[in-house]
């Protein structure tokens, strides 16, 4: 039987090492705009640790980007990494799914499962924006990590053009973590026992 105290070590080390592991997914200076079609959004399928994304918006410009957290992984933070421009505050939505289903025009956050704005005015860069993102006024809500499925996000700066930096951290589900902690005590076992 393993001690008690080895699983959440190994779960926590996992934890610790993500931000490593990650990449920027997508740069608009090198890949281009981000999607404006909420019923077509840049998709990608995120994988352990950051997953960055550096935007530019400005008035009319409205991203729209579906991102997938695999099977036995979730969406533990959404960092603020990098906020750059005058107008401080921008607005950030998620939708499960994926297509944003509520309308923009709609002026309402009713049926979007959750929202917040983020920016210098409203976070320091290095902050985690999911959790406010859970409690947005009027929004479905969620409590953070969010599962693996497949999420829209909704990022909009209708002041002067800003350019964001934003970090989709993945972890390993509890389960999986709990199986790399196994796969970690079995190694070490077996290394000992060589």
């Amino acid at each position: 039987m393993l001690p008690r105290p080895f699983v959440p070590a190994a779960a926590l080390a996992c934890v610790a090492a993500a931000p490593a592991l990650g990449q920027v997914i997508h740069d608009e200076s090198v890949h281009g705009d981000l999607s404006g079609d909420r019923f077509n959004p840049t998709a990608y399928v995120l994988g352990l640790g950051s997953n960055r994304i550096i935007a530019t918006s400005g008035p009319g410009d409205r991203e729209f980007v579906a991102l997938t957290v695999p099977a036995g992984m979730q969406l533990g933070a959404l960092i603020q990494v990098d906020y750059i421009g005058d107008d401080g505050v921008a607005f950030a939505g998620v939708d499960d799914g994926p297509q944003f289903l509520v309308d923009p025009d709609a002026f309402t956050t009713a049926g979007m499962l959750g929202w917040t704005h983020f920016g210098p005015v409203i976070f320091p860069n290095g902050s985690d924006i999911l959790p406010a993102m859970g409690t947005g006024f009027g929004a479905d809500g969620f409590v953070p990590p969010l599962p693996a499925g497949t999420y829209t996000f909704w990022l909009q700066q209708t002041g002067s053009e800003v350019t964001y930096e934003l970090d989709f951290v993945v972890i390993p589900s509890p389960a999986a973590a709990g199986l790399l902690g196994l796969g970690a005590l079995w190694t070490a076992r077996r290394r000992r026992h060589v």
